[in-house]
């Protein structure tokens, strides 16, 4: 397959960890034109190979990355890599994917492969070295307790190249906390589903992949003029020129209403998200990043008393800030860098901090409950303390590192305050903003980008044909549609943000991207279809994983007992279209 294989490699690379063995499997003409690629195939994967009974811990719970064949290409936007596994961050634990963006999953493509599948568990702490086809299983117990820079850098130095890409954990994943992520470069993150969790479980620190195969392309001039106009056009594009200078911060130029303050008890307004996001461009702000083959660069370098890093992005800032009550920048910079070192997910970070302010403000939870560090509103000293009481699991950090939801449930008080929706943690947003946006969530409630707290631009519903026809339909459909744009995306190893939230990029670019690439013919019917098979592959092992009914309300009931009337029309339309499972049957 590999001679005749223009754009995919048509191989996946299977790793044992627990007998440390390494081997090669095709992967069929069938499921690459039917699923593509990145999520695609990890869900078809998962859906052929997985068994339903494994738990987030479980040896046998595959770790499976994927790219499309347009990653490691000249095509905008293509440096994506998808991430799937048994995620121990929703409850209860179910299917969950990440897309990472960044510079790894290029360099799998370079090594030969289209995905890699990682199962089994280490007798000892091992990291993993990919070059090329070799997989060397390193030892890594001098690695144990590093933060995410220091075991970026040691791994590097011990493979004598500084341009291998390194996906780490930190002490939080070595420690099993839940929403544990990992990074690459030291900047880019796979968050939400606790990817650090599953790493650790594994007794697997890092995965260090180089590879020097280039991708072949079916029509290489065809291909270098299609990328050569769509970069000329994103160049010229307002969006793309506000994207590059204010990274995910634009969304507060857009609309800076609605995004939730100490834990959804009030809500941002236009002038002081305004305010927040200019100190921030003006006085912190030092330099911008971007993943591979980004013709924008929206990521952010931040620079505070002589310290530099990236990272930075405006869910986590916020998460950070205002929600917990923090509205003063140094102190959310140093907390988002703690959680940066130390390998945590800093929206769920600032998910469980709210949480615990809120019940410490309400009385709810106590010095019985919390120990000494009782946590107050915008208190930056006492959420290092949690933090540090996580990622080393000491006292109540052994009950707090499982998330708020189950936090709650172990101490039997909270439930209420836990701010989730369908139990995974809420972004910024607070979801009675829009009635779209409330939809959104609960549609597709494992859905991470980092400007999915933008309100979604759904069209006008059509007047209905007949009286009875509910006009929630063309909402509905306008919200699904921009979903499957964005799993388009990931079948690709496309920026979604580009592709689909500010639809820089259609289907019918990735349409002639891919048929340069490829020996086939692509347009946007085969994509889109695509992109809906794997949205309904994923709707089976989201069902196949979970339990047939949750014990605990899809949200927390307080964020919709507000006598106000947006609040009231959001739960009438949530309960009269049956909302309470994610998925559209």
């Amino acid at each position: 397959m590999e001679d005749r294989m223009t754009g995919w490699r048509g191989k996946r690379r299977v790793v044992d960890l627990g007998i440390q063995r390494a081997w090669t499997e095709e992967i069929s003409e069938e499921d690459l034109k039917n699923y593509i690629g990145g999520r695609g195939l990890n869900g078809k994967f998962f859906l052929d190979r997985v068994d339903s009974s494994l738990s987030p811990a479980s040896p046998d719970n595959p770790l499976a990355f994927a790219v499309g064949p347009l990653s490691g290409t000249f095509a905008p936007c293509s440096g994506w890599t998808s991430v799937s596994t048994i995620s121990p961050v929703p409850y209860s634990s179910r299917y969950g994917h990440a897309a990472l963006p960044g510079h790894w999953g290029p360099q799998l493509k370079y090594s030969g492969f289209d995905q890699l599948i990682i199962r089994g568990k280490a007798e000892r702490p091992v990291y993993l070295a990919i070059e090329g086809e070799q997989v060397h299983f390193e030892e890594a117990k001098h690695l144990l307790g590093k933060d995410t820079v220091e075991t970026t850098v040691a791994i590097q130095e011990e493979r004598k190249d500084r341009n291998i890409e390194v996906l780490c954990i930190g002490p939080a994943g070595e420690r099993l906390a839940a929403f544990a992520n990992v990074t690459n470069r030291f900047s880019w993150t796979g968050d939400h589903i606790g990817l650090g969790y599953v790493f650790g479980s594994k007794n697997l620190k890092a995965i260090a992949v180089c590879g020097n195969t280039p991708v072949s392309l079916h029509h290489p001039d065809r291909f270098l003029q299609t990328c050569l106009s769509l970069r000329q056009r994103i160049h010229r594009d307002p969006h793309a020129s506000r994207l590059r200078e204010e990274g995910s911060f634009l969304l507060l130029n857009r609309n800076g209403r609605g995004f939730g303050i100490k834990n959804y008890t009030e809500a941002s307004q236009p002038d002081a998200a305004e305010k927040w996001r200019n100190a921030y461009l003006t006085n912190y702000q030092y330099g911008k990043e971007g993943c591979f083959s980004c013709p924008i660069h929206c990521g952010r370098i931040t620079e505070i008393e002589g310290n530099y890093f990236g990272g930075l992005h405006f869910e986590s800032a916020w998460s950070l800030g205002p929600r917990i009550g923090i509205d003063q920048w140094e102190k959310t910079l140093w907390l988002h860098r703690v959680c940066q070192l130390q390998g945590l997910d800093p929206c769920s970070t600032g998910s469980l901090l709210s949480w615990i302010m809120d019940c410490s403000e309400k009385g709810v939870l106590s010095s019985q409950d919390l120990g000494p560090t009782l946590c107050q509103w915008g208190d930056e000293k006492a959420a290092r303390q949690i933090i540090e009481s996580i990622t080393e699991r000491k006292g109540i950090g052994e009950i707090l590192g499982q998330g708020c939801l189950r936090a709650a449930k172990s101490l039997g008080k909270g439930l209420e305050e836990a701010p989730h929706f369908q139990g995974m943690d809420l972004p910024a947003r607070d979801p009675r903003s829009s009635i779209e946006y409330a939809l959104t969530r609960a549609l597709f409630p494992m859905e991470w980008d980092y400007l999915q707290s933008l309100s979604p631009s759904v069209p006008a519903p059509p007047a209905p044909a007949h009286p009875e026809e509910s006009q929630g339909n063309g909402m509905m459909e306008g919200i699904v549609s921009l979903e499957r744009r964005r799993v388009l995306a990931d079948l690709n190893s496309i920026c979604p943000l580009v592709a689909a939230r500010l639809s820089l990029l259609s289907a019918s670019d990735m349409g002639d991207l891919l048929s340069a690439a490829t020996e086939m013919e692509w347009d946007g019917q085969p994509l889109m279809a695509a992109a809906a098979r794997t949205m309904e592959v994923e709707k089976g092992l989201w069902q196949r994983f979970g339990p047939e009914k949750m014990d605990l309300d899809p949200f927390p009931l307080r964020l919709f007992n507000s006598p106000e009337e947006k609040n009231r029309v959001i739960q009438e339309k949530t309960n009269d279209d049956g909302l309470n499972t994610p998925w559209i049957d």
